[in-house]
């Protein structure tokens, strides 16, 4: 996405609706918004109408912001997320746990992650625990020394199909996909709050969990493979 531009554009699929919400990137005032109701009785996602759909929102939506959608962020309620908790662990000597530990931890976690669930793309990743010296913390006490450590991780991922289809449907008007977010993820994250859930997505596309780990897009220059590595060492 042209990081220059005023607007955010987001693109809302659930089993029994699409919806489209182009919002001002200042104040996420809605610029334009249009759905559509899908009689669906089952829980998969049908995309044969996502076509026809887009075809007339993207058309409006690019005349009110006389600009070209060339990237959008999907919201996707749907079944089709698995989640995957699993534990690493480092022996550490008693020497402080330095930001290349854990980048080789969270590596370590999501390759192991890519080949025992085939067919998924990691969409979330979060660290739920920090076990240093079998002590639990939910966020990492600065300059800690320990004999060892280990990270819970939660990973939210995506069967690839899915993927795959909605990036075909959108190729056809030359859009990409820029961040996809869970819905229930998106919600269970601000349960207390009033926000809707194009400023509940937008909120974690900015790094409101500071336990997530933001992936960089790999066209990104000057930045390690972790676009949030995090406020933890900030």
């Amino acid at each position: 996405m042209n990081k220059n531009i005023n607007y955010y554009s987001y693109l809302f699929i659930r089993p029994d609706k699409f919806e489209i919400s182009i919002n001002e990137k200042l104040n996420l005032k809605e610029i334009y918004k249009n759905d559509i109701m899908i009689d669906n009785h089952y829980n998969d996602i049908n995309l044969n109408y996502l076509d026809d759909f887009l075809k007339k929102n993207i058309f409006i939506s690019e005349k009110l912001i006389k600009d070209f959608i060339k990237e959008i962020n999907i919201i996707i309620e749907s079944h089709k997320f698995l989640e995957v908790s699993l534990s690493v662990k480092k022996k550490n000597h008693n020497d402080l746990i330095l930001k290349d530990d854990l980048v080789y931890l969270l590596n370590d976690a999501k390759e192991q992650c890519k080949k025992t669930f085939h067919g998924y793309k990691i969409i979330h990743m979060i660290i739920e625990n920090y076990l240093i010296d079998n002590k639990n913390y939910v966020s990492l006490p600065e300059n800690s020394r320990c004999g060892s450590f280990s990270l819970d991780i939660k990973f939210i991922c995506l069967h690839e199909k899915l993927v795959e289809e909605i990036k075909k449907v959108l190729r056809k008007y030359q859009i990409n996909i820029d961040q996809i977010i869970s819905a229930k993820y998106a919600n269970n994250l601000f349960l207390k709050n009033k926000y809707s859930i194009y400023e509940r997505s937008q909120k974690i596309i900015e790094g409101s969990n500071l336990n997530e780990i933001l992936f960089i897009n790999k066209s990104t220059k000057n930045r390690g493979f972790f676009e949030k590595f995090f406020n933890l060492f900030s």
